[in-house]
């Protein structure tokens, strides 16, 4: 009888020793990743624009579970396969959501302004004359020249002006949206003269060659006033407004 109850003790004590073991191993598998124990969700999500080869390298920085990853689809299927405990799967259905979208392009109309103390009124600048007159202290706008330069998320654009001398404009492109009532599009923006320009006789000094950089985010279909630069000791300005729109969708 004592020897029974012995057996009996001795197996139930190693019961509770591998079933601690085993709390004890997963307690160390949540602090190791991060993630309480659960199960895993597994789903293949199609893809409308990444290839499955870049969703792979946009989604693999996010797992963290051991067990865990996304896989590519073969090569003639647009797909990923994600295997992740819930929180972390939703998280990367949300990076998905964000980024396998189409993108926009868009196309930048540029103005180059003269502005000085005349009182004639350019019909070309007709539509921005009334506004300038608010808000700057010159009383005549006259248009130089315009240049209109498509454009896509991350590009970066020269072009060519003429402000009395050449001009040259670099403009990067970034961050495009243009869906909903904050469609809008970032831009860098650079404008200096294009040959070395010197101050007149006895000093010729080298004129700084920028006029005027500036970083702005724009409305899609508004035009906005980039900046200005004063020329002749304050007697003109060169203005330079852009107004993106979008173009075309791929």
């Amino acid at each position: 009888m004592n020897a029974s109850r012995i057996l009996v003790s001795a197996m139930l004590a190693a019961g509770a020793t591998a079933a601690g073991a085993q709390q004890r191993s997963r307690d160390s598998t949540a602090r190791l990743t991060g993630q309480p124990a659960g199960e895993f969700v597994v789903k293949t999500v199609p893809l409308h624009h990444l290839t499955s080869a870049d969703a792979v390298k946009l989604l693999q920085p996010y797992v963290q579970t051991i067990g865990g990853g996304v896989f590519a689809a073969p090569a003639n299927i647009r797909a990923v396969t994600i295997r992740e405990v819930p929180r972390i799967f939703s998280e990367m259905t949300s990076v998905l959501n964000e980024y396998d979208r189409e993108y926009a392009s868009i196309t930048l109309n540029f103005q180059l302004i003269s502005a000085d103390h005349s009182t004639t009124r350019d019909a070309s600048a007709a539509g921005l004359d009334s506004l300038l007159r608010g808000v700057l202290r010159y009383s005549g706008y006259h248009l130089l020249g315009t240049t209109v330069a498509p454009a896509a998320e991350g590009a970066h654009i020269t072009q060519t002006l003429n402000g009395g001398e050449p001009l040259s404009l670099a403009v990067d492109v970034s961050d495009i949206r243009v869906e909903g009532n904050d469609a809008s599009v970032h831009l860098n923006v650079n404008l200096s003269r294009a040959t070395p320009s010197y101050a007149t006789a006895p000093n010729r000094v080298m004129l700084n060659p920028t006029l005027l950089s500036t970083g702005v985010t724009v409305p899609i279909g508004q035009t906005v006033v980039l900046g200005t630069s004063a020329t002749e000791n304050g007697q003109r300005a060169l203005i330079l407004t852009v107004r993106p729109q979008i173009a075309a969708r791929r």
